[in-house]
C-alpha cells in the first residue's frame, strides 16, 4: 500500500506545478529561513504553453490573460484609459476565398439545412456530385472535407495561408489611407491626430484555411488617453475597413496547377460596430476572441509541433483533407522559389507562418505585464508563509513530474475544477455572424 507521505509528495508536486501537464524541472539553491542554511533543491514550474491540446491548465491561464487583454482594450483598465469605451470600435471577421466546394454545417437559426442543395444534378470533371443534401451537424467529420478532393486547389489554399500575415499588414496600411482620405488628410497627417489600434486572433476553419477575428479601435494622436477627431466615428471607420478589405491584395509566387497569383480576402466578411459601453457585449467579444487564442491548427495535439519528416505526415490520424493540406505544404516547401515562405517549417499550421494572436502596441496592456502583476501578487501574498527562499540561479533539469501518479492526478484535478465550460454570455451580438457558417 502506498504511504500517506508518498501521496503528500505527489500532491505537493502537482500543486507546485499548478496542475500543468508538462512541467519544467529546475535545480538550484534554496535558503532555509529558519536555520539560514543553503541547500540544493528542485523546483517545478508550469510549461506555460498556450495550446489547450498540449497543456489544458496552462492554456486556461493564457486564455484568461487573453480575455483580460481584449476586455481592457475595449472598456479600459489594466493601465488603459477608461475613456476608450467611448472611442469608435469595430469587430471584424475576415475569411479566405473559395478554393473548392466543401461540406458545411448549414444553419438557419436553430434549424439545420441541407449542405449544398441544387435543383439539378451537377458533376465535377472527375465525376463527383457537386450537391449534398445531408444536414451536417457542426461535429460531423465530413464538415470541411471537399466534395471532390481532385478539384480542390490545395496548392492555392496553402499559398494563401502563407500570405495571410502580409495580407493583414497591407490591409492595415490601406486602412490608414482610407481613413485619411475620409478626413481629407495624408496618411502622415492622420497619424498626428489619430491612431488605429487592433487585436486579432486566428481561427482555422474546417476547410483548413485561416479566418481572422479582429477588434479595431480609433484613438487620438496621443493614443488611448485621447479621443479621435470628431469626424472619425464608427461609420467612417466601418466604411474604410470595408473598402480596404475588398481592394487589398498581395502577390503570390507562381506555381503550376493553381491559378492563384494574388492573395485576397474572401467575399464573406463581417464588419460590425462594437457597443463597448454595453458590458454584455464587451464580455462576449472578449470571451469569443480569447477562445481562439489557445487553439492549434486543427484543435488536436497532432499539429501542435513542427513536422520533421514526410513519414510523420503519413502517420497523422487526422481527416484526409487536413493531411492533404500538410502534405501539400511539405511538398511546396522543397521548391527553391518558395524557400522564403519556409513552408516545411509551417506545415503543421498548414502553411500559415504568423502568430495565433497579436496586437498593435497601443491597443491594450501586454501578456508580460499581466504575468508580472500576477507574480508580484503571489510573491507578496506568499512571502510570510514560506519557510525558505529561492536564491541564486536555476538550471534546466528536465520535463515532467518525478512521480508517475502526478500526471494522472493533475489531469483529474483539472477536470474536477474546470469540467463545465464557461458559456458565452447571452445577448451577445455574435449569434448572427455571417462568417460563422463557413466551414
Amino acid at each position: 500500500m502506498t504511504s500517506a507521505s508518498h501521496w503528500r509528495s505527489v500532491l505537493s508536486e502537482v500543486d507546485q506545478a499548478g496542475l500543468c501537464s508538462h512541467p519544467v524541472r529546475l535545480r538550484g539553491v534554496t535558503l532555509d529561513r529558519t536555520t539560514g542554511e543553503l541547500s540544493e533543491g528542485g523546483l517545478l514550474v508550469p510549461c506555460k504553453d498556450r495550446r489547450a491540446a498540449v497543456c489544458p491548465s496552462c492554456s486556461r491561464l493564457y486564455q484568461a490573460d487573453a480575455w483580460q487583454l481584449v476586455a481592457a482594450g475595449i472598456r479600459g483598465g489594466k493601465g488603459v484609459s477608461p475613456g476608450v469605451v467611448h472611442h469608435p470600435q469595430l469587430f471584424v471577421t475576415l475569411t479566405a476565398p473559395s478554393f473548392g466546394p466543401v461540406h458545411r454545417s448549414n444553419l438557419s437559426g436553430e434549424a439545420l439545412r441541407p449542405c449544398r442543395p441544387r435543383r439539378t444534378a451537377v458533376l465535377c470533371p472527375h465525376g463527383h456530385s457537386l450537391s449534398c443534401l445531408v444536414r451536417h451537424a457542426k461535429t460531423d467529420a465530413a464538415v470541411g472535407e471537399p466534395l471532390c478532393a481532385d478539384c480542390f486547389d490545395y496548392r492555392g489554399a496553402v499559398l494563401w495561408n502563407a500570405h495571410v500575415s502580409r495580407l493583414w499588414g497591407r490591409t492595415c496600411h490601406r486602412l490608414y489611407r482610407e481613413v485619411a482620405q475620409a478626413g481629407e488628410l495624408t496618411s502622415r497627417q492622420l497619424r498626428s491626430v489619430a491612431r488605429l489600434s487592433y487585436i486579432k486572433v486566428v481561427e482555422f476553419q474546417g476547410r483548413g484555411l485561416v479566418h481572422l477575428h479582429v477588434v479595431i479601435r480609433a484613438d487620438g494622436g496621443a493614443g488611448p488617453s485621447e479621443a479621435p477627431p470628431g469626424w472619425l466615428d464608427a461609420t467612417v471607420l466601418r466604411d474604410a475597413i470595408g473598402r480596404a478589405v475588398s481592394e487589398v491584395a498581395v502577390a503570390v509566387p507562381g506555381v503550376e496547377r493553381t491559378a492563384v497569383r494574388r492573395a485576397r480576402w474572401g467575399a464573406q466578411h463581417d464588419i460590425r460596430v462594437l457597443v463597448a459601453d454595453d458590458e454584455t457585449d464587451a464580455r462576449a467579444i472578449a470571451a469569443y476572441v480569447a477562445k481562439y487564442s489557445t487553439k492549434t491548427a486543427d484543435g488536436t495535439p497532432w499539429l501542435a509541433h513542427r513536422i520533421r519528416t514526410r513519414a510523420q505526415i503519413e502517420r497523422l490520424a487526422l481527416r484526409p483533407h487536413i493531411v492533404a493540406m500538410v502534405r501539400t505544404a511539405w511538398e511546396l516547401g522543397a521548391r527553391r522559389n518558395l524557400a522564403i515562405l519556409r513552408l516545411r517549417d509551417h506545415a503543421h499550421t498548414l502553411g500559415y507562418p504568423g502568430q495565433f494572436s497579436s496586437k498593435s502596441v497601443r491597443f491594450s496592456t501586454t501578456f508580460g505585464a499581466l504575468r508580472r502583476a500576477r507574480a508580484d501578487y503571489v510573491r507578496n501574498d506568499d512571502v510570510d508563509k514560506r519557510d525558505f527562499d529561492y536564491d541564486g540561479e536555476w538550471r534546466y533539469a528536465g520535463r515532467g513530474y518525478a512521480n508517475p501518479e502526478a500526471d494522472t492526478l493533475a489531469a483529474k484535478l483539472f477536470e474536477a475544477r474546470f469540467g463545465v465550460p464557461k458559456q458565452v454570455p447571452a445577448g451577445s451580438q455574435l449569434g448572427s455572424q455571417k462568417g460563422s457558417q463557413t466551414p
